[in-house]
């Protein structure tokens, strides 16, 4: 079994890379970090402890009473909610726990993995949510699941059923679906047509142009609100707080490109819940609602392998635009 790791350095103490390694140039707050992408071997019981990485393991399987192909009873079903719930919120606890190891090890240059990373990113907005969340867990635990219906941003990540996501998406792509078209007609502003995005041939072609909807920083505040609703960033205020709305959209470009990066080298695509797939495929602004499990793995399979081959040319804004010309047809590898 192989396990990719991630090691996180200074661009200032940049090694050089050999020909198994990959680098890529990733925002953290203030500073810029480098990720040396390789492959390694998981630690049997002889190697020595100090040349292993402390790692966090990935959460044992918890029963998600709204998972597909369950047949549950009323009781059955109760007590399962409680449970997913309950030991959502012990795992969250324990990613407090560790989150500061992971920041001082990063900082350090240490290696990290995908589950890692992905505590590192969901921490801040989970630690917001624990408090309430883990009162009303508490003192009134029967109505978490209406009110998690009802208020689904206020559920840490940790808590959040397939019920819940899926909903979600299906209201993402309903609203992705209204921007797709609005993204036409920008798109056709711009000087552009849908099928400059449907090889990446042509994709690196209209990216070369130089484009301002294709620079982050040049964006207008229209297409910025755009891009950044399709893919899901922003909250109520999103609309006010245009810097802040920017600043986001550029650390979600490059979280995804981080989390690509770690999905492709530890080979992780075909091992993902169903909860964390359609998670990962909504994230980067895949139409999933809609479609069956293989059908998810494939897509979000073909963005992987789109970032992972050209993202270092093309850039991640020309392969976020793609999505809001495309919607739900993929970018296909082939030149016509």
């Amino acid at each position: 079994m192989m396990l990719a790791r991630v090691a996180w350095q200074p661009l200032g103490m940049r090694q050089p890379m050999n020909s198994l390694g990959q680098t890529l140039v990733v925002r953290h707050g203030s500073m810029l970090y480098s990720a040396q992408l390789h492959t390694t071997a998981l630690m049997r019981s002889s190697d020595k402890p100090e040349e292993s990485a402390k790692t966090v393991a990935m959460p044992a399987a918890r029963v998600d009473p709204t998972l597909p192909g369950q047949s549950l009873t009323l009781i059955k079903k109760i007590k399962a909610y409680l449970g997913f719930y309950k030991s959502g919120a012990k795992e969250l606890w324990g990613n407090m726990k560790v989150v500061k190891d992971i920041d001082s090890r990063v900082c350090a240059g240490a290696v990290v993995s995908r589950a890692e990373f992905q505590i590192h990113l969901r921490n801040p907005a989970d630690r917001l949510r624990l408090v309430p969340f883990g009162l009303l867990l508490l003192f009134l635990p029967e109505a978490i699941p209406l009110l998690v219906a009802m208020l689904p941003g206020m559920c840490p990540s940790t808590c959040i059923t397939f019920g819940t996501m899926a909903k979600m998406a299906a209201k993402r792509d309903a609203v992705r679906q209204k921007l797709h078209v609005a993204a036409l007609q920008r798109i056709e502003e711009a000087g552009l047509e849908p099928s400059d995005f449907d090889t990446v041939d042509n994709l690196a072609r209209v990216a070369g142009r130089g484009s301002n909807i294709f620079q982050l920083d040049q964006l207008d505040t229209a297409d910025l609100r755009m891009v950044c609703r399709f893919l899901g960033i922003g909250g109520v205020f999103a609309g006010i707080y245009v810097d802040r709305l920017r600043s986001g959209l550029r650390r979600h470009l490059d979280g995804i490109a981080t989390d690509d990066a770690l999905l492709a080298s530890e080979q992780l695509v075909e091992q993902l819940g169903l909860t964390e797939l359609l998670r990962a495929c909504q994230e980067r602004g895949i139409p999933s609602a809609h479609l069956s499990e293989p059908q998810l793995r494939e897509s979000l399979g073909k963005w992987i392998e789109l970032t992972q081959a050209h993202a270092h040319t093309i850039g991640m804004m020309p392969i976020a635009w793609s999505r809001l010309a495309l919607l739900d047809r993929s970018v296909e590898s082939r030149a016509r």
